[in-house]
């Protein structure tokens, strides 16, 4: 892994990070990122370990959180966990999301996230979601590729200083 950070690095670039999303994202917009906790993080694997509540407005017709959140969610955590190594926004490039059960409305969920590769191009994750407390229990697992080349999305500032001068 070329971006491979210290344990309590990797916390602190992730902290920062939800922190400023939290701070900055206007109510009533829908971000995953604004809502999530940093659980547990591992700097060598790249890994990290996010709590999430899902909320009534993310029902789908059958009463359940609707594909597309979830989606976004793991799309966002893994975005999270590349751009916090390697310093930049990293966009997707693929991402694949595999729904093995249902996954609850009002629900603690967990995502844990894994660093397959992170290099100078791009980085490869993986992503799964199960309830909280049960993580032999699967919900969805999924795994993504980012674009991990240096950009101007942040303006020249590391990923995780996004918003701490106000802006976005």
């Amino acid at each position: 892994m070329a971006y491979q950070l210290e344990t309590q690095e990797l916390r602190r670039r992730v902290q920062r990070l939800l922190d400023n999303r939290a701070r900055r994202t206007p109510s009533g917009i829908p971000d995953p990122s604004a809502d999530l906790t940093l659980l547990d993080c591992d700097g060598p694997t790249g890994s990290l370990v996010l709590g999430y509540h899902t909320k009534p407005w993310m029902a789908n017709i059958w009463g359940v959180v609707h594909g597309g959140v979830i989606a976004n969610l793991v799309d966002t955590c893994m975005g999270i966990t590349c751009g916090v190594q390697c310093g930049v926004i990293a966009p997707t490039v693929s991402m694949t999301v595999n729904y093995a059960r249902p996954v609850p409305l009002d629900a603690a969920v967990v995502v844990r996230t894994r660093t397959i590769r992170c290099g100078a191009t791009s980085g490869q994750l993986s992503a799964e979601v199960y309830p909280a407390g049960q993580p032999d229990k699967p919900l969805v697992t999924a795994s993504g590729a980012y674009c991990t080349k240096p950009n101007d999305l942040t303006g020249g500032k590391p990923l995780w200083e996004l918003g701490e001068d106000g802006a976005q």
